[in-house]
């Protein structure tokens, strides 16, 4: 998958190349500007995200469409022929543009690019004349532009179409800015995150998988020393803009302009669920990368020396996407490189406890929850996770008043109230228990693995026709729901249905194969039913893929003691189960009883 998305990226580097060359108006000069300005896109450590995750391939297949529609639309301007064939290249565009949206909404924006570009291109800046004297003298290209504003104007129409009309719902945590009630507090802040933006791009060192919660705090107050940077940002802009001489402003625009109206969709006009994400700096960077060639062009001209620091840029861009590309290979090493970037993230923390809970560190996954909560203290799903922690280790009052306090954080919550049904089963309070489950399914009304609980609260009330009921709408709603299948199995097995677990385990096979566990209750029928070349076979097959596990060597030996006729193979494969397991009391017992006969 990674190979793919490298394929791709290697694509895009290509058109950069080529849009760059396009875009150059150097004569001789134009190739050595387009390679170094493609190059360092090549390697820029920003990019690590997008080419090494398998979400980014969105991304990349966006800014590929996305550089092709420029491609397209400069080289029908360069043609000549743009009063004759409008009729067959707007309508591919258009097609292209949806294409393009539907993989990033970043995509949107590309005719819109190709309008800017016509437009600074085309009419030389500053302006002289009169207005009615550039409308009439600039009416194609004008006339481009309206008709590009009118298909973008469509392809917006149709995104919002696909999106019902509605905006998308984000939790308060993913973008503290974006959800703040002041006014002043989102334009200060949205200001400092355009400055991070671009100091990504400049000093790309300071990459994180998650800017979330406490990773930029928000500039609430004027006296915020961080505004100074803010001020230096526009400041910025506006010298690239003035100061530049007149000859080169028009590149300098061009390069302003491919960074900046790609990134709109980011900029915060509208919610988003982010704070920052590198990989939508992807497109942007292509305007940058354009920016820094432009004026490494316009050094190496006074002197050949200059190519030494743009040398040693680019071996060190190279090294840290290097680096960068191997903390990716690793959740562990990607999750901690972030704790050097955003040491106030609750969520890096969080997904810190969560891999060492996977691995079974606990310790480590206690430590990091409580650091995610002591950062954070409305952070609801570390508290349901270290609440079910405190349920596994058995201590479950303290369990129990985490996940209350999830609940009370954040209440249409439908895992946590599931996990504190759970508890309370676990403390024997049964109708609590029940009112949590049922609250979870009113929240999730397909909630399997809630029916699946359910189920089981049913059974410890002895209630087993509720406890199948609820187990059958478990595997209705999931099918692969192994340990439902596996529960419905042993209710029939209790209840000596062998017919019945004949039929209904063939049916969970059908969407589990190569379930051990489902495969043994067979076995058992089978054998139940004489029908022992069956079960003999299934039991080869469970070994086959389980042969560390002592159970099923004993139980196969048990087959082949009632077999008849089979006593040595018994004896062999309860000999085979006391190797795996020299306490399994069973094995001992009918090892003794079958050489006590022989």
């Amino acid at each position: 998958m990674k190979k793919l998305n490298l394929a791709l990226h290697t694509i895009c580097s290509l058109l950069v190349l080529r849009l760059f060359q396009v875009l150059c108006s150097e004569g001789e000069h134009h190739f050595r500007t387009a390679f170094w300005g493609a190059f360092l896109f090549t390697v820029h450590p920003v990019h690590t995200e997008a080419v090494v995750g398998i979400v980014g391939r969105a991304d990349l297949l966006a800014a590929i469409g996305y550089i092709t529609i420029m491609l397209l639309y400069l080289r029908w301007m360069d043609s000549g022929r743009s009063q004759r064939w409008g009729f067959i290249v707007y309508p591919v565009l258009f097609v292209l543009t949806i294409v393009s949206m539907l993989c990033k909404e970043t995509g949107i924006m590309a005719l819109v690019s190709c309008g800017a570009v016509d437009l600074l291109k085309r009419i030389k800046w500053p302006l002289r004349g009169s207005v009615r004297d550039l409308l009439h003298t600039h009416r194609s290209c004008l006339g481009r532009i309206i008709v590009l504003a009118a298909l973008s104007l469509a392809a917006l129409t149709l995104r919002l179409w696909i999106m019902d009309f509605e905006s998308p719902r984000f939790h308060r945590m993913d973008n503290p800015v974006g959800a703040s009630n002041s006014t002043l507090t989102r334009v200060l802040s949205q200001s400092y995150l355009y400055w991070i933006n671009l100091w990504l791009l400049v000093c790309p060192d300071w990459l994180s998988f998650d800017w979330a919660l406490g990773s930029i705090p928000l500039i609430e107050h004027l006296n915020d020393l961080r505004l100074l940077l803010v001020a230096l940002f526009y400041g910025l802009i506006a010298v690239l803009l003035l100061r530049v001489p007149s000859t080169k402003r028009t590149e300098v625009t061009l390069s302003l302009a491919l960074t900046i109206i790609p990134f709109v969709p980011a900029c915060g006009i509208v919610r988003v669920g982010f704070v920052i994400a590198e990989r939508l700096l992807y497109l942007p960077s292509v305007g940058f990368c354009y920016l820094i060639a432009i004026g490494c062009r316009r050094l190496i001209k006074r002197s050949f020396l200059f190519y030494i620091p743009l040398c040693f840029l680019c071996t060190v861009f190279i090294l840290k996407t290097q680096s960068r590309a191997h903390e990716w290979t690793n959740e562990d090493l990607l999750f901690r490189s972030a704790l050097r970037v955003c040491p106030g993230n609750a969520k890096v923390y969080y997904n810190i406890a969560r891999l060492a809970t996977d691995q079974g560190d606990r310790k480590t996954a206690f430590d990091f929850y409580r650091h995610a909560i002591a950062l954070h203290p409305e952070y609801e799903a570390a508290h349901m996770n270290l609440g079910n922690l405190y349920r596994e280790t058995g201590d479950l009052d303290t369990a129990e008043r985490h996940l209350l306090r999830a609940i009370e954080i954040h209440e249409p919550f439908p895992s946590a109230w599931m996990n504190l049904g759970i508890v309370q089963a676990a403390q024997r309070n049964h109708d609590a228990a029940l009112q949590s489950y049922q609250r979870a399914l009113e929240l999730k009304p397909n909630y399997a693995n809630c029916l699946y609980n359910l189920g089981n609260l049913y059974i410890d009330m002895q209630n087993s026709t509720m406890a199948l009921r609820y187990w059958r709408e478990a595997i209705q709603q999931n099918p692969r729901h192994s340990k439902a299948w596996a529960n419905i199995l042993a209710l029939y097995d209790n209840r000596g249905r062998t017919e019945d677990i004949i039929r209904t385990s063939e049916l969970a096979l059908s969407f589990l194969p190569n379930d051990t566990a489902i495969l043994f209750t067979r076995a058992n029928a089978f054998g139940k039913l004489a029908q022992y070349e069956k079960a003999e076979s299934l039991y080869r097959q469970i070994i086959a893929a389980r042969p560390d596990y002592a159970v099923y060597r004993a139980n196969l030996g048990v087959l082949y003691h009632r077999w008849g006729q089979r006593e040595a193979q018994a004896i062999e494969q309860y000999r085979a189960a006391l190797r795996i397991d020299p306490n399994l009391r069973s094995a001992k017992t009918n090892l003794l009883k079958l050489m006590g006969t022989t």
